[in-house]
């Protein structure tokens, strides 16, 4: 009985401290994935059908971001691309994206989302989605699905 009360309280402790992090994994987030628009909201404002039919209604080569261990790159619309490096905070959920280069899109929506993209202080994430924002109260939502 001794051995079983005792196995039973290693068990009890061995959940408690492995069951108390709450830090976010970052690899399993970022690195080698791909993430496609899913949604927007600008200044608190969810994206309107037409916006959303806008990017959703691309070829998978636009409105897209991949990550690897400490660079991104990605597209906005058909070859308008961006890059650079970034790094994440799991403790916090904080990110920064450092972009290489301007956007040459002429788009309005192009460089909403460049601007965006270049702010971006936060996330949130789940197994099929991430939500990245700025202190702007905006949001791009991104799926693992075009």
């Amino acid at each position: 009985m001794k051995v079983i009360k005792t196995l039973f309280t290693l068990a009890v402790a061995l959940f408690a401290l492995t069951a108390c992090n709450n830090e976010d994994d970052i690899n399993e987030i970022f690195v080698s994935r791909t993430w496609y628009m899913d949604g927007i909201a600008i200044n608190g404002t969810n994206s309107s059908e037409e916006t959303r039919n806008f990017y959703k209604d691309t070829d998978a080569r636009c409105y897209y971001i991949t990550f690897s261990s400490d660079t991104f790159h990605g597209a906005l619309s058909s070859g308008i691309t961006f890059s650079g490096t970034w790094n994440a905070d799991g403790k916090h959920q904080k990110i920064t994206l450092h972009l290489q280069q301007k956007t040459a899109s002429n788009l309005i929506f192009d460089k909403q989302m460049y601007q965006i993209l270049s702010s971006i202080t936060s996330y949130k994430s789940g197994a099929d989605f991430l939500q990245l924002y700025d202190d702007n109260q905006n949001i791009i939502q991104l799926g693992t699905m075009r």
